[in-house]
């Protein structure tokens, strides 16, 4: 058992106060030169006898004076009686609440994890001496300290913690416990206590929490934690929303969409039936579809058409489940922006051939591709499409201004200095096709663009013949792009044939969106930033393949045009704590977050989103030049139990935790037992004590039998007389 102080100042206080009497004492020990007189004999007899007796009672009073100052000083500091170790300095309570979107689970009482929480941190602060400092961390991102630095101000603590609301962000404990390990340096006792039903979409496996140790003077800090959550819940959540059909323009007289809404079921899956509705200034009536659950059954997809509004907006998918199988409610909409109607700009790199492209075998790629886009001069794709034909030898950033699409068909053409800015403008949000160039030609064009474009490809020089010819593979891989020609591909893609093809390694198996029947790629596609690239390994050109007139050719050009531009506009969407929606709009000036904060743009450094819903982009006239959704971090809210080892293992690195069955009882760090109350006891025994001996000292002040004038052996002689002469009397 080891005694701690909560005020060590003090204690050390009492201690130096116990030498004053000390001190008095050696002063008052100076010699004095002896003056001789004619009783001095008597008096020297006098002391010689008492000596001894007397210089115990001096020491005896002295160390009852020095123990009473060094006990009041103690008692006064509070020592503890505990396992502890001793610690010098103020103590400290570090609590990381979990604020994240799994802490919007409801139980059976209609509380959320994150209140049940929140009351029992409370009761814990209450709890506290006044002394004991306090600091607070969300751990729900972004994560943020709430009370920083720590305070004494319990109140005020309560205040800032009372009333919070659930995030729909992820939780990252190991980036909170980082915050806190920033303060757990300073000198005195720290403890941590981590408040969170540890569900699986509260523990991050890939990210482990840091070494925290405290500083070198004092013990490491001490870790608890609630105990894992182990009651079964369910929740069906919207995991995503896409426009399968989306166009990337949406001009003309088409006004229905395709709405595909997936499905996602975490904890328990019993049988239920959700409904889910599409809604939203986008759509011009509100569409709803009933889904049965079977029990087990985690996942679904809903499609949905839906009408859209000629100016676009917001398109709104959210699910309700009735029989209270959904626990979860912050994980129930997600939201995506539909573009009004407007023609859209399709830039086309290639030179143009004096007195126009002639007979079919001498047209190039990109003629059969814009011919693709726009299969006659009237309709409604006529009308949304605008081709610009546009020199790649001369081409510069402004060409690409309000392009929704760019078709690269001679990229042997095309400047290094260009293929920087194409890269750039493919992240943020466009769409780039790459054809090779149809001449013979070594030129090493492909090396340049996928490094601007941050591919790890690697392309051949020049093409090779193909002898035999080959076919596309009946079956083709499940891609994003080709999705809504899936039942289609079977059959006709066998009726293609390739006499030439580009030769391309190093990619990986979900880049291939066509391959032939020997397995190499036709066309692969990737990500870059928010936008995309598709890139043919066989120019659309008779001397190349068949495709451009075969049947497969207008579907896979429409299709690789609507869907990866659908896939770029759903990448420019953003994500509560995470990466705020990408802005493409050159005359942006002003982003207003869903909070309403304005942020001037373009922003030095990316403002936190910590809540879902719109993000509007202002031009300097304060005109809404760009929407953009931001959404839950659904794919943190998986609400699984997280058994004790696996919580414990997974933060020992921050050091052992102790694990808690409520916070009010037992999370509050042990003190040991407080010996005050016994100290001041001894303290008032002592000066009571401190007083007797001082006046029965003080040589006649309560011995009754001795003279007042006298003391010693003479006092013992007149008190003898006095007696003989009563006697005689």
């Amino acid at each position: 058992m080891v005694v701690t102080f909560v005020s060590t100042g003090l204690a050390i206080a009492g201690i130096v106060a116990a030498s004053v009497p000390i001190i008095i004492h050696l002063l008052l020990r100076r010699r004095r030169r002896p003056v001789e007189w004619a009783a001095f004999d008597l008096l020297r007899e006098a002391m010689r006898r008492h000596r001894r007796r007397s210089r115990l009672e001096r020491l005896l009073l002295l160390a009852v004076r020095a123990l009473l100052l060094a006990l009041l000083g103690t008692a006064l500091a509070q020592p503890l009686l505990g396992d502890r170790s001793v610690m010098v300095g103020p103590r400290t309570l570090h609590v990381v609440l979990d604020d994240g979107i799994v802490s919007g689970v409801v139980d059976a009482d209609g509380r959320m994890a994150l209140e049940r929480h929140v009351d029992d941190v409370r009761g814990t602060i209450a709890g506290l001496s006044s002394a004991d400092r306090v600091q607070v961390v969300l751990a729900g991102r972004p994560v943020r300290a709430l009370v920083d630095p720590p305070t004494t101000d319990h109140d005020a603590v309560i205040r800032a913690i009372d009333g919070l609301p659930a995030r729909e962000g992820g939780t990252d404990l190991a980036a909170a416990l980082e915050l806190v390990g920033e303060t757990t340096d300073a000198p005195g006792v720290h403890e941590i206590l981590i408040a969170s039903d540890f569900r699986t979409g509260s523990v991050d496996d890939a990210v482990r929490p840091p070494s925290i140790l405290g500083s070198s003077t004092v013990d490491a800090p001490r870790l608890r934690a609630t105990s894992p959550a182990t009651e079964p819940v369910s929740s069906v959540r919207v995991a995503d929303l896409e426009i399968a059909r989306a166009p990337w323009s949406l001009a003309g007289s088409e006004s229905t969409r395709l709405a595909r809404i997936r499905l996602r079921r975490s904890g328990e899956a019993p049988a239920a039936t959700s409904t889910v509705r599409i809604g939203g200034d986008a759509v011009v009536a509100e569409e709803s579809r009933a889904i049965d659950w079977a029990a087990g059954v985690r996942e679904a997809t809903v499609e949905m058409q839906v009408a859209v509004d000629d100016d676009g907006g917001e398109l709104v998918a959210s699910v309700e489940t009735a029989g209270g199988a959904d626990d979860l409610p912050l994980d129930d909409v997600r939201r995506t922006m539909i573009a009004g109607r407007r023609p859209t700009r399709v830039v086309v790199l290639d030179r143009d051939e004096f007195g126009g492209v002639g007979r079919l075998d001498r047209w190039r790629g990109s003629d059969w591709f814009a011919r693709a886009l726009r299969p006659t001069d009237d309709g409604p794709l006529a009308d949304a499409i605008e081709v610009d034909r546009v020199d790649p030898a001369s081409v510069n950033e402004r060409d690409l201004l309000d392009a929704g699409l760019v078709v690269v068909g001679r990229p042997d053409l095309v400047s290094d200095e260009f293929m920087t800015t194409l890269a750039d403008w493919t992240r943020r949000g466009g769409v780039a096709v790459v054809l090779p160039p149809g001449a013979e030609t070594v030129r090493p064009w492909a090396g340049p663009l996928l490094d601007a474009m941050s591919i790890d490809w690697t392309a051949a020089l020049e093409p090779v013949e193909v002898d035999p010819p080959r076919r596309l593979a009946t079956d083709q891989p499940r891609s994003p792009i080709t999705r809504l020609l899936e039942a289609e591909l079977p059959d006709l893609a066998p009726g293609v044939s390739i006499v030439r093809r580009l030769p391309v390694d190093s990619f990986d198996a979900a880049a291939r969106v066509l391959v032939d029947d020997e397995g190499d790629p036709i066309l692969l596609q990737a990500a870059v930033g928010e936008g995309r690239l598709a890139l043919f390994t066989v120019a659309p050109e008779l001397a190349w393949t068949d495709l451009p007139v075969r049947p497969l050719m207008v579907p896979l050009v429409q299709e690789i045009v609507r869907q990866g531009a659908a896939l770029a506009r759903r990448g420019r969407d953003g994500e509560v704590g995470g990466a705020p929606p990408v802005v493409a709009d050159t005359s942006a000036a002003v982003v207003v977050l869903p909070n309403g904060e304005r942020v001037d743009w373009p922003w030095t450094v990316e403002p936190e989103i910590d809540r879902s819903g719109v993000v509007e982009v202002l031009d300097l006239g304060e005109r809404i030049v760009e929407r953009r959704a931001v959404n839950p971090a659904v794919d943190s809210a998986t609400l699984d139990p997280s058994s004790i080892d696996a919580v414990r293992a997974w933060l020992a690195p921050s050091g052992a935790v102790e694990f808690t069955g409520a916070v009010v009882e037992d999370a509050a760090p042990e003190r040991g037992s407080n010996l005050a109350a016994i100290l001041a006891v001894v303290v008032l025994i002592l000066a009571i004590v401190e007083t007797l001996l001082a006046r029965w000292f003080a040589r006649g002040g309560v011995v009754a039998r001795r003279s007042a004038g006298l003391t010693g052996a003479n006092a013992d002689a007149e008190a003898a007389s006095r007696a003989r002469r009563e006697v005689a009397a």
